[in-house]
């Protein structure tokens, strides 16, 4: 029930909090607890590209490097804009953790005009800068969010659906929209609205877990224990091996989909390849955190075997449940294919 200005009152069956990543309800939820991680996004959208028919995913033109006080590996992302032929839309970011050290956005985009030429081989003055973009999102390892409260859903942002490597998740909720929107309209039907019910919408899935270990290797320490170009020796070793592996593994890493069989073969052509940059990755990431990611990579795989044989027996007999059941073994089926990443189709 929400009370309106005029005295009116508007109520629902079920309020869905898609106010992202810092709505007021997520906020008391949390109850004040600090982000594990932060994605630092600067950028802009010009126009006078004459060169404009290629794109980045993820970009790295430097190893680690100080912006204000605070050390960061920067990447970048670019891409052709839809708004015209020379209109090109380019982003910096970083990922770090939250501390009074972080460099601010307005440092970010202080550093971001003085690279961003480079970058893209043109000066500032040929440019007509049509809009700047900047955000700061948020990432927590206890993710998706479980309802807190009855008859309360987090959606998008709000609900941490989001991989930790990504600007959002916008992405992620294209590839949920359709299991959410099922159970949300099962839920409301059945009047399963408890948060035990809603939190089966949210549900643990390894494959975001998981990418937690990339945020981590991927973010500069401020006390570097590691080599300044670690991060980027790891990522071309990383993208050399999935590139030979073809399509079915680097594809579905591109959009932030992990999978069992794509991420074992990448790992052990790495090994294989480069065996002493594993020292390294210990040291960056740190031992509690691969144990911790061990747990999730085994349940990734869990999660898969479980999608593609035991998914074929249950799912047959599902109409036969009571309500409640049902519902609850639909999601838990869901679960188990979204959390290995087995919705993605090449």
């Amino acid at each position: 029930v929400m009370q309106l200005s005029k005295g009116g009152i508007l109520s629902s069956r079920l309020v869905i909090d898609a106010m992202g990543n810092f709505s007021p309800i997520l906020k008391q939820i949390k109850g004040g607890r600090k982000p594990d991680g932060m994605c630092l996004v600067v950028g802009s959208c010009a126009h006078g590209f004459k060169e404009n028919s290629s794109s980045d995913v993820i970009y790295s033109s430097s190893s680690v490097t100080k912006v204000a006080d605070a050390n960061v590996q920067l990447f970048w992302e670019a891409f052709p804009a839809g708004s015209g032929p020379l209109d090109r839309t380019t982003y910096m970011f970083t990922y770090t953790e939250p501390q009074s050290t972080s460099p601010s956005l307005e440092d970010l985009l202080e550093e971001y005009w003085k690279l961003m030429p480079k970058y893209q081989g043109v000066s500032l003055d040929e440019l007509e800068i049509l809009r700047v973009v900047y955000g700061i999102f948020p990432t927590y390892r206890n993710s998706p969010l479980q309802a807190a409260f009855d008859r309360v859903l987090q959606f998008g942002d709000a609900s941490g659906i989001q991989s930790p490597v990504s600007f959002g998740g916008f992405g992620s909720l294209t590839r949920h929209l359709g299991r959410l929107s099922n159970g949300i309209y099962e839920a409301i039907d059945g009047d399963l609205l408890d948060s035990d019910s809603l939190s089966k919408l949210n549900p643990y899935m390894p494959n975001l877990s998981a990418s937690w270990l990339f945020q981590r290797a991927m973010s500069a320490k401020q006390k570097l224990d590691v080599s300044p170009s670690f991060t980027n020796e790891l990522l071309h070793v990383n993208f050399s091996c999935m590139q030979r592996l073809g399509d079915p593994v680097l594809r579905p890493f591109l959009q932030d989909v992990i999978q069992f069989g794509p991420l074992a073969k990448t790992l052990g052509l790495v090994m294989l390849n480069k065996p002493q940059i594993i020292p390294s990755i210990f040291r960056q990431v740190g031992i509690p955190v691969l144990l911790d990611w061990s747990v999730h990579f085994f349940m990734l795989g869990l999660y898969t075997f479980l999608s593609a044989y035991i998914d074929p027996v249950i799912r047959p007999s599902l109409e036969e449940l009571p309500l409640k059941t049902k519902f609850q073994w639909k999601r838990r089926l869901e679960a188990w294919k979204y959390g290995a990443g087995l919705d993605y189709e090449l």
